[in-house]
């Protein structure tokens, strides 16, 4: 209860110039869902981020101001103002706001946030999510003998000695640089949002749904997500359930290949492509479904590198609402998904045990009651995102 009263005289600024709020972007979920947290946790947060086409650029909510920035789709001067409107801005609100905790989601060449925060000695925590140097090395966007890379490691360096906390998915979103005070975490859900209920009957009617036999993957058709090795996999599921549904919601790169091999399956009456759709409207579809999952592609090069680095957002959103899920078979993904007992973790690119899982799944409805149950108790005792800041904050202050 002190500690509780402590922070409701905090105030923070949340710098995240990548990400725009609202979106559909992973980023902009765990960006937005910590923000609002902080603010019913917290005096008040002021939120940098992207500005988007009909966004104001300044929104005022209770405990919460959102300032949003334009940033140029060139690359050379997009990293400069992750830097620069960050460095500058803050340095105004330190000015006029009485602002103790500075955080900031890790970029290449960020840091403005954090060193504004260090020049006048507040506390401040840097997120990394991702190993920010190691993915573009490994995607060879250049080179570790690179001048390039050896300024930005620098850089990456300095911006970590100045901050008070580092928070991260993986040990290695560090890139090998060492810090004192580093916490590693996993994000969370709303539940109050993702909560346990009735299908939509609208969505039941359109898409012809069975109760039982619905199958649904969330997400942005990304390169890493192994949604061809779900969509063969699924292939064979049909011959044997016939009624079973393949909901698929999300919008991205992947997206037009994964529609070919649809119809090269023969599945165009079994597999539906949503589109993206908002935030709000997700938790309908998760709870129309009966399973949900969470598949990344190992061959993925980062991946065989680095181990899967990220903490899902969608993973912690299928639990809280009762569903029971399927996931990629790492160390991370093994922490949040028990076999037998909430779920079931896979080696993705195993077609013929992805298949045995699902049916196995399908043809035990009280399975999967008693996973989904277990799932949503889970995310109310560890996985919100109240809980989440709440684990940061007590570290700052009693560190």
């Amino acid at each position: 209860f002190p500690f509780l009263m402590k922070l409701s005289s905090v105030q923070v600024l949340y710098s995240a110039l990548d990400v725009d709020y609202p979106g559909t972007h992973g980023g902009s979920t765990h960006v937005g869902e910590a923000a609002l947290s902080l603010s019913t946790l917290c005096k008040h947060v002021y939120l940098l981020c992207k500005h988007s086409k009909g966004q104001p650029f300044v929104e005022c909510r209770p405990n919460l101001t959102i300032y949003r920035f334009p940033i140029p789709s060139i690359s050379f001067l997009r990293v400069l103002c992750y830097f620069f409107y960050p460095f500058f801005f803050s340095l105004f609100l330190f000015l006029f706001r009485n602002i103790s905790l500075v955080y900031e989601r890790g970029r290449i060449f960020g840091g403005g946030a954090v060193l504004a925060g260090t020049i006048f000695r507040k506390k401040t925590v840097y997120e990394l999510n991702e190993p920010i140097l190691g993915v573009p090395v490994a995607l060879g966007t250049f080179k570790k003998s690179s001048l390039l890379y050896t300024v930005l490691f620098a850089w990456h360096s300095f911006i970590l000695r100045c901050s008070s906390f580092v928070t991260l998915t993986h040990k290695s979103s560090l890139d090998g640089i060492y810090h004192p005070h580093v916490l590693l975490i996993h994000y969370g859900a709303d539940p109050d949002v993702f909560s346990p209920q009735s299908p939509d009957k609208s969505l039941v009617s359109t898409y012809d749904l069975r109760l039982g036999k619905t199958l649904l993957y969330v997400g942005s058709f990304s390169r890493w997500h192994a949604c061809d090795s779900l969509l063969r996999a699924f292939a064979q599921v049909v011959r044997h359930e016939k009624s079973a549904k393949l909901l698929m919601v999300g919008k991205g790169e992947q997206l037009t290949s994964l529609m070919t091999l649809t119809k090269r399956l023969r599945l165009t009456k079994s597999v539906f492509f949503v589109g993206k759709i908002p935030l709000k409207e997700v938790p309908k579809y998760i709870n129309a479904s009966d399973i949900c999952f969470a598949l990344f592609d190992r061959n993925y090069l980062p991946f065989q590198l680095f181990g899967y680095y990220y903490s899902p957002i969608k993973l912690h959103e299928y639990k809280s609402c009762g569903k029971a899920v399927i996931a990629s078979d790492y160390p991370q993904l093994r922490e949040l998904v028990k076999n037998d007992l909430n779920g079931y973790t896979v080696c993705e690119t195993d077609i013929p045990t992805l298949q045995k899982t699902i049916l196995s799944l399908l043809q035990r409805p009280q399975l999967l009651k008693k996973m989904g149950a277990y799932n949503r108790r889970e995310v109310l005792r560890k996985y919100t995102w109240d809980k989440f800041n709440l684990t940061i904050l007590e570290k700052i202050f009693k560190q």
